[in-house]
């Protein structure tokens, strides 16, 4: 990890805050007009949290490779990339080839079983040998539900072990101690108590702990889930050798090892974090990259695992009854994702797209860096392969209440930061305090960032 500057943290001054959103939307008034409008229907205007920006987000209208613009006509170098989905860019002419093809024969959605789904599945169990059963389901976040109902039909066990810090989805049942070390059950009202109750979350990079509490649950423990390369595809990353660790901890104890790949999967390596790491867990939790751009997600899992647990509504079967795992889902398995899956996986298997992400990261790193350091600016970036985080001096402070007194006003430089880069032409986005590169990244698109933060720099040193 980049060790940040000695300089304070950098804040924007309340002119130059009020300069930069007056071009803001001087230059999207569509966009505010839009957001307006959608407030009116939409609760806070957006269907998922990160799409917010100061003042108001922005509408997008078309998207190409790299590029976005807005309804406003403007051009952005994209850095969000569908939430880390887009390692082929955006809207790649063969998705959109298979896509179109399928949609001619069987409409958005047939609702019966289609020969799409095995070819889906062979593919990701080609370069997820772990995988050796698959179960589409429609999100990351269905992904990690199934995969934890897995472990426990499996196990005949309640409890799951979490790491501080990382995302699992938003279900009620794991929508706990996310994004963040420490938050417990601030990120969301509405949820029971009761729902954690079979829910611990321990400090990464901590085995000690880890142990600690397998014991003290002694044959309750179903199954340890994690992001296997740490907090936000390693925000807070794991130490070397952590995650071979935890499988030798949990093999030890005869718990299930569950790996959330809905970002790394297919975009770290053609076959995830558990191909760089040499980390073969019992069931992997997939989403994004394996429907192309289109709604997905997954559980594969080891036949010793997955074999004969599964359960069907036919009285006569063997595969009926209370000891069977049930997941129903009107668009599991439906066409468009599993064509737009494998035309993505094709795809990843003739070029080099995860390498070129990986290098532009790194590029992107490298430059944002030297720019902070010769401008003094309290700011670094460091890269997981093709995933970036920035980092924000925060200063000196004590106790947990100043650390995230520290962190909101970190988050706060951010969205100020995000809104200047935005204001650049072209502009460039990213997501809250990191961001992905695909394999269509240009150096084009890299001189072009670091211009924008050569100019953002600069208004925060007036």
């Amino acid at each position: 990890m980049v060790e940040v500057s000695t300089v304070a943290m950098p804040r924007f001054r309340e002119e130059i805050v009020k300069k930069m959103t007056s071009e803001y939307e001087r230059k999207t008034p569509k966009s505010k007009k839009t957001y307006l409008k959608a407030c009116r229907r939409i609760p806070l205007g957006i269907s998922h949290l990160l799409r917010w920006q100061r003042p108001y987000p922005l509408f997008i209208d078309e998207v190409k490779g790299s590029r976005v613009w807005d309804i406003d006509g403007n051009e952005y170098v994209d850095y969000t990339v569908t939430m880390g989905l887009g390692i082929l860019g955006h809207n790649h002419p063969a998705i959109r080839k298979a896509t179109v093809r399928v949609l001619d024969k069987l409409g958005a959605h047939c609702g019966l079983s289609t020969e799409l789904e095995v070819k889906w599945a062979e593919k990701i169990h080609q370069h997820f040998p772990s995988c050796e059963k698959v179960k589409a389901v429609n999100s990351g976040t269905e992904a990690v539900m199934l995969a934890i109902r897995v472990a426990r039909g499996r196990t005949g066990r309640k409890k799951v072990i979490k790491f501080q810090g990382h995302y699992h989805g938003w279900s009620d049942s794991i929508f706990f101690d996310a994004y963040s070390a420490g938050m417990g059950d601030l990120m969301s009202n509405g949820i029971p108590p009761e729902c954690f109750s079979n829910l611990i979350a321990i400090p990464p990079n901590d085995l000690g702990a880890l142990e600690k509490t397998i014991l003290e649950n002694k044959g309750n423990v179903a199954a340890v889930i994690m992001e296997p390369l740490g907090q936000t595809t390693g925000s807070v990353p794991f130490r070397e050798g952590f995650q071979k660790e935890v499988r030798e901890m949990t093999e030890k104890h005869g718990i299930l090892l569950i790996f959330d790949e809905v970002v790394t999967g297919f975009r770290v390596s053609i076959g995830g974090a558990q191909e760089v790491l040499g980390v073969r867990p019992d069931l992997t939790a997939f989403g994004k990259i394996v429907g192309g751009g289109f709604p997905i997600g997954a559980v594969g899992g080891t036949d010793e695992v997955m074999d004969k647990l599964f359960g069907l509504l036919d009285s006569s079967s063997e595969n009926f009854g209370p000891t069977r795992v049930y997941s129903p889902g009107t668009f599991c398995g439906n066409p468009l994702s599993m064509a737009g899956g494998i035309a993505a996986i094709t795809e990843l298997e003739k070029g080099n797209y995860i390498e070129k992400a990986n290098s532009m990261a790194g590029k992107i790193t490298k430059k944002i860096n030297e720019l902070a350091e010769s401008i003094k600016i309290g700011l670094s970036t460091f890269n997981t392969y093709s995933a970036f985080h920035f980092e924000v001096k925060t200063g000196e402070g004590e106790g947990a209440e100043a650390d995230f007194s520290r962190k909101l006003e970190a988050v706060d430089f951010d969205y100020w930061m995000r809104m200047g880069l935005a204001n650049f032409n072209p502009g460039v986005l990213f997501l809250p305090m990191h961001g992905f590169t695909s394999g269509v990244h240009t150096k084009e698109d890299l001189d072009e960032t670091v211009m924008a933060f050569r100019n953002v720099f600069e208004l925060l040193k007036k």
